[in-house]
């Protein structure tokens, strides 16, 4: 089974592909285990195949955190999600086989959440699924309990101080900036008279009597 690269990422931005999706609950899944979810899963795949078609069969454990178990086809080792980003490797005009990809995406399963193993080409699949179904089976199984161990771990909380250690807070010192006021201030006018500024030199009238003029009294002797 092969395809071009260009016509691979229309189909999957298209929508062009069969979807399955299979629950199991976190109860089943501890008193069953995976492995009839996971026929389901193959089963599904191998139908498309046969008839010439991409697939993303999807099984989801419904842990209080969901794990999704994925089996695809696809042209490279990037999830269905990423497929404008193929391109970055492959020419768009190119001819490419199909290949079956596991991927598994839990935020348990490694840092980045997602992990994505190439199974075989799909016209490999198709001759050898019996084999390659058991493979798949025991990597699931591998992942599936490194999740469960991280999600067993406790979480990480903030330890508590005894309050007789606690740190006194450090006491906050807010820079406070100083207003500059204006002080508007009202200027009385003073009208101030010369008498008010000094006291007045104290005027003593002088009344000057005029002497009275003298008259020459003329004895007229007869």
């Amino acid at each position: 089974m092969e395809i071009n690269v260009h016509k691979f990422q229309e189909a999957i931005l298209d929508g062009s592909f069969e979807h399955t999706e299979n629950h199991l609950t976190a109860a089943a899944f501890k008193k069953d285990g995976i492995e009839a979810g996971l026929t389901k899963v193959f089963a599904d795949v191998r139908k498309a195949i046969d008839k010439q078609q991409l697939i993303q069969a999807d099984l989801v454990i419904d842990f209080p955190e969901p794990t999704i178990i994925t089996v695809e086809t696809g042209i490279i080792n990037l999830p269905f999600a990423n497929v404008n980003k193929v391109t970055n490797f492959l020419e768009a005009d190119e001819i490419v086989p199909v290949r079956v990809y596991l991927v598994v995406a839990s935020p348990f399963v490694n840092v980045s959440g997602l992990r994505i193993d190439e199974i075989a080409t799909a016209a490999d699949y198709l001759t050898g699924f019996e084999t390659l179904n058991k493979q798949m089976t025991a990597s699931v199984h591998e992942k599936l309990d490194h999740i469960q161990e991280e999600m067993a771990k406790p979480k990480e909380t903030a330890k508590l101080v005894p309050a007789n250690k606690q740190k006194t807070p450090a006491k906050k010192t807010t820079r406070r900036t100083a207003t500059k006021r204006t002080t508007t201030r009202k200027t009385t006018k003073k009208t101030t008279t010369a008498a008010a500024k000094k006291p007045a030199a104290k005027i003593t009238k002088r009344t000057t009597k005029k002497a009275a003029p003298k008259t020459a009294r003329r004895t007229t002797k007869k």
